[in-house]
């Protein structure tokens, strides 16, 4: 089953957590509408989940003129768009989505 289709079916508010991050790990760098459009849910529940996710330390901004399409893997574009808020994994974030993986199988 490709991803993008696994992600819908997951997407609940119990998985939905699970879903933010398993995306910012396969497109690296993504903001909050990509993210919305490719899990079916819309942008303000996102952002929502982004901000939470940030305050546990699981997600960062990013920010900078060296955004390029190389660290965000899902943009078309060459370059990113400035004006929208990128976020990406940090390390903690990439463990606990390892350590939710291995709990659930």
């Amino acid at each position: 089953m490709h991803y993008r289709t696994l992600l819908i079916f997951m997407v609940n508010d119990d998985e939905l957590e699970i879903a933010v991050l398993h995306h910012l790990k396969i497109a690296n760098v993504d903001y909050a509408f990509s993210i919305a459009r490719n899990l079916g849910v819309d942008t303000e529940t996102i952002i929502s989940e982004l901000e939470k996710l940030e305050k546990q330390g699981y997600v960062k901004k990013v920010f900078g003129k060296g955004l390029k399409r190389t660290r965000a893997k899902m943009k078309r574009s060459p370059e990113v768009t400035k004006h929208h808020t990128y976020y990406m994994l940090t390390k903690e974030g990439k463990e606990y989505l390892k350590n939710k993986w291995k709990n659930q199988s």
